[in-house]
C-alpha cells in the first residue's frame, strides 16, 4: 500500500458526538515521493554516525543518563509542565512547592523511560502490556493517579473544549479501543513488512496520539514509544536518540502536522516533519557527544593540578558527571567519604572553576557542574 494513498479514518456517533476512528496501519507502506526517500537516506545516515560515536565514549551510560532527564523535562513541558532543568536535576527539597507536582512528573517520565529501556533490553517485546506497565509508572502518585494509570480508558476522553460536543478532537469510542490497539500491536512487532523502522515508529506516534488508549498522559507515552522502538529494534547501541527537544521546539507545527493527517490525510506531510526531526536531534546528540570528550579533556588535566589528592578529586568528578546539581552532604554520603575530605576537593574544584556554587547561601549550598550541564541545554 502507497502512503500517497493513505485515508486516516472516519467519524463515528457517539452520544451527542462523533469521535474519529483512525485507519488500520499494519500494511507493508511504500511511496513514490522521492523527498521522502531522500530524508531517509539522510536520517539513517546521521543515526549511523550518531550511534558510531557513541560507542567510542567511556562512560556512554552516564551522558545517556543526561540525556534521558532533558528528554523528560522537554516532553513533559509539552503537556505545560514548568520546571526547568536545572530543577529537574535537583532534589525535591529544593524545588519551589507550587512546582512539586510539575517535579514529580519529570522524575516520572525518568523513571519509566529507564524501565522501558530495561525491559526491551530484557528481549521482551513492545507490546500493549509493556505500555500499560510503563504508563503505571508515568502516572503513579502524580496529577494523573487518579485516572487509571496502566490501565486502557473504559470511558471516552476528548481534547479541548470542557465536553465531547465543544472538544477539538474526540479520539476513538470505547467500543473501538481493543481493534484500534490490536492493529497498532500487530504493526509494531511486523516483522513480515519491509516499511523502513523510522517510517513506521512515525506512523505508530500518530498512531497512539490518535487512539488516545489512556485518560491521561497519552501524549507523554506517546512520545516514549519512540526511543524504545528504535531500542526494541536495535537501531542504536544505545538509546541515545530523544525527538522530544524537537517537539517542543516545534511544538505548534507538531500538533498542527498531527492534525493534518487526520484532517487531510497527509500522513507523507508528518513522516517529513518526523524525519527532519530526526535529522537535527542525531546532529545536535553527536555534537554534544563531542562536547562532553573535550571537557572531560579539559576536566582530567586540571584535576591533576589541583592541592588535593587526585584519587579523591577523581571520584568526585566523577559524581559530578552522575548528579550535576550536588550538595556536600550528598557527596559526603554517596561516597562514604570524610566530610573534610569532601570540603577540600569543592574548594580547589571551585578555585579551578570546574563547579559553581547555585545558591548563593553560605549553609546548604548547591554545587554545579555547570560546564556539562550547558552543553546538553544547547540546542
Amino acid at each position: 500500500m502507497k502512503l500517497e494513498e493513505y485515508k486516516s479514518g472516519k467519524y463515528k456517533q457517539g452520544n451527542g458526538y462523533k469521535a474519529f476512528l483512525p485507519s488500520n496501519i499494519n500494511y507493508n507502506w511504500g511511496w513514490y515521493d522521492t523527498k521522502l526517500d531522500s530524508l531517509l537516506s539522510e536520517a539513517n545516515r546521521q543515526i549511523g554516525e550518531l550511534n558510531a560515536y557513541s560507542l567510542l565514549l567511556p562512560n556512554i551510560d552516564l551522558y545517556i543518563k543526561m540525556h534521558v532527564k532533558i528528554e523528560a523535562n522537554k516532553s513533559s513541558k509539552i503537556e505545560g509542565t514548568k520546571t526547568t532543568i536545572e530543577e529537574d536535576l535537583s532534589d525535591l527539597q529544593d524545588i519551589n512547592p507550587e512546582k512539586k507536582d510539575d517535579w514529580e512528573e519529570v522524575q516520572n517520565y525518568v523513571k519509566a523511560t529507564n524501565y522501558g529501556i530495561a525491559r526491551i533490553n530484557e528481549d521482551f517485546p513492545l507490546c500493549n502490556r509493556l505500555i500499560r506497565e510503563i504508563h503505571k509508572i508515568l502516572l503513579s502518585g502524580v496529577r494523573g493517579e487518579k485516572k487509571t494509570p496502566g490501565e486502557f480508558r473504559t470511558s471516552q476522553n476528548w481534547i479541548g473544549g470542557t465536553m465531547p460536543s465543544t472538544a477539538t478532537y474526540v479520539p476513538p469510542l470505547v467500543e473501538d479501543i481493543a481493534d484500534c490497539l490490536k492493529d497498532l500491536e500487530l504493526f509494531i512487532n511486523n516483522e513480515k513488512i519491509d516499511t523502513p523502522d523510522l517510517i513506521k515508529i512515525a506512523m505508530i506516534h500518530y498512531q497512539f496520539e490518535s487512539i488516545h488508549p489512556f485518560l491521561d498522559g497519552n501524549g507523554r507515552m506517546g512520545r516514549l514509544l519512540i526511543p524504545l522502538y528504535l531500542q526494541s529494534k536495535k537501531y542504536l547501541d544505545n538509546p541515545c536518540l530523544y525527538i522530544s527537544f524537537y517537539f517542543e521546539k516545534h511544538r505548534d507545527l507538531y500538533y498542527q502536522k498531527l492534525n493534518d493527517v487526520r484532517v487531510n490525510d497527509d500522513i507523507i506531510g508528518w513522516i517529513k516533519f518526523f524525519l527532519e526531526g530526526i535529522i537535527e536531534t542525531a546532529k545536535i546528540a553527536k555534537e554534544k557527544f563531542k562536547k562532553v570528550v573535550e571537557l572531560t579533556k579539559k576536566v582530567d588535566s586540571q584535576a591533576l593540578n589541583l592541592k588535593v589528592k587526585y584519587d579523591n578529586v577523581r571520584k568526585i568528578i566523577d559524581y559530578f558527571y552522575n548528579e550535576p546539581y550536588s550538595s556536600r552532604k550528598k557527596i559526603t554520603e554517596a561516597l562514604n567519604m570524610p566530610e573534610s575530605t569532601v570540603n577540600g576537593v569543592i574548594n580547589e574544584l571551585k578555585k579551578a572553576n570546574i563547579i559553581r556554587e547555585a545558591t548563593g547561601y553560605s549553609r546548604n549550598q548547591i554545587f554545579i557542574f555547570y560546564e556539562y550541564v550547558e552543553i546538553f541545554l544547547s540546542e
